[in-house]
């Protein structure tokens, strides 16, 4: 089993398989693109400070909303080598809690080994030498604890995070109670040689794993088994795929700034694929979610997204079939990033974000949903950023 294993291991070198990711940042590219995360409701002011290298505290008042109240937040985060811990309390009184540890240190990159002049006498070197291999990331394994606690629910979540060189593992728990109560159908007849009933275990766990098995393929899936009570249980499976080709030519770089100007823009990898599609798929319930992401250049971003619910019908039912489809972009300029989309619902959504100086951020969103009665119903907000 050994000698098999590390054949195994010497093939998957020499495939140079890159990594794939987490399962929960399939569709993360997106998100970055399209406004829905960025959209304000009202008027949302946030500002902070960081005290030292390691540690921030932040601020953040929200009011005029149209679904909530106004609120106040106050958050501290601490951020070391391994540790990361943050918290944040509202005004009512609701806490909100991570904290995350790194198992592995941190590596650095390995220098690149010397050239070594000929010596006299001998001849030169003509043919250039072969070129680097990508770099491959350093492996992660983490361990991560969210809390929240509050009038209405309170939540529990337990998860660990292991992500190789070609592969990615997760391990979750939410609200886990080993030691609940039997369910009822146990309760209902007495126990049989013993004193009492088993208990039972309820809460919500996941596991999910990614590989990669080209340059450019990456396949998974996802279990998840959901108890909320010992009465009910309900199984799911997902399965995922990521298709990202390997860049063929390099991003174009951004119009040249004047001199002395700081470029706003953010670093390219060239190692990083500019192209990612995405699907996943639910076959308990007939869930299908795909995403495409282009980056044109350093300034412009595309993306697609489609989610379809189809159930077939039966002699008591009819089936579903359901879908909507958004398209988004993003642009950056010299001293603004705008994010647009609009989706098949009618209902189209921009956020500008505009840099009035160094950590100082004005923003303004707007989005109007054309689906609804008498003309379409929209919402309009505004925010400041400062960071100090």
């Amino acid at each position: 089993m050994n000698t098999l294993w590390e054949r195994l291991s010497e093939f998957r070198q020499r495939m140079r398989l890159p990594c794939p990711g987490t399962y929960e940042n399939l569709h993360r590219d997106i998100k970055g693109v399209m406004p829905t995360l960025h959209v304000i409701d009202g008027a949302k002011v946030d500002l902070t400070s960081m005290l030292s290298p390691a540690f921030q505290v932040t601020h953040s008042f929200a009011w005029a909303s149209q679904q909530y109240p106004p609120t106040y937040h106050f958050g501290a985060g601490y951020i070391g080598k391994q540790a990361f811990m943050h918290g944040q309390v509202d005004s009512d009184g609701n806490l909100q809690a991570r904290a995350n540890y790194s198992w592995l240190q941190p590596s650095e990159a390995p220098a690149p080994p010397p050239v070594q002049a000929p010596k006299p006498g001998e001849p030169q070197q003509t043919q250039p030498p072969p070129p680097p291999a990508p770099p491959s990331k350093a492996p992660t394994s983490t361990t991560k604890l969210q809390m929240q606690f509050s009038s209405m629910q309170n939540m529990l979540q337990i998860e660990h995070e292991h992500v190789g060189s070609d592969w990615s593992l997760n391990v979750k728990a939410i609200n886990p109670n080993p030691i609940d109560v039997p369910p009822s159908y146990l309760l209902a007849t007495p126990p049989v040689g013993r004193k009492t009933h088993p208990s039972s275990i309820t809460g919500i766990y996941a596991a999910s794993y990614l590989q990669s098995i080209t340059s450019s393929l990456a396949v998974g899936g996802e279990f998840l088994y959901q108890r909320p009570n010992p009465d009910v249980e309900e199984p799911a499976l997902t399965l995922a795929i990521r298709y990202a080709p390997l860049p063929t030519s390099a991003v174009p770089p951004p119009p040249v700034l004047p001199a002395g100007f700081p470029s706003p823009y953010q670093p390219v990898n060239p190692n990083d694929p500019t192209e990612v599609l995405t699907a996943t798929y639910q076959p308990s319930n007939g869930l299908l979610h795909t995403s495409y992401y282009k980056k044109i250049n350093q300034r412009l971003e595309v993306a697609a997204e489609l989610q379809l619910l189809i159930t077939m019908g039966s002699a008591r039912s009819e089936g579903v079939r359901q879908g909507i489809a958004s398209v988004g972009f993003k642009m950056d300029t010299v001293f603004a990033t705008v994010r647009g989309m609009v989706d098949t619902q009618g209902k189209v959504s921009t956020v500008i974000e505009e840099r009035l100086a160094q950590g100082l951020s004005f923003q303004l969103s707007g989005e109007m949903d054309y689906s609804k009665g008498q003309g379409g119903a929209g919402r309009v907000g505004i925010g400041f950023t400062l960071e100090a």
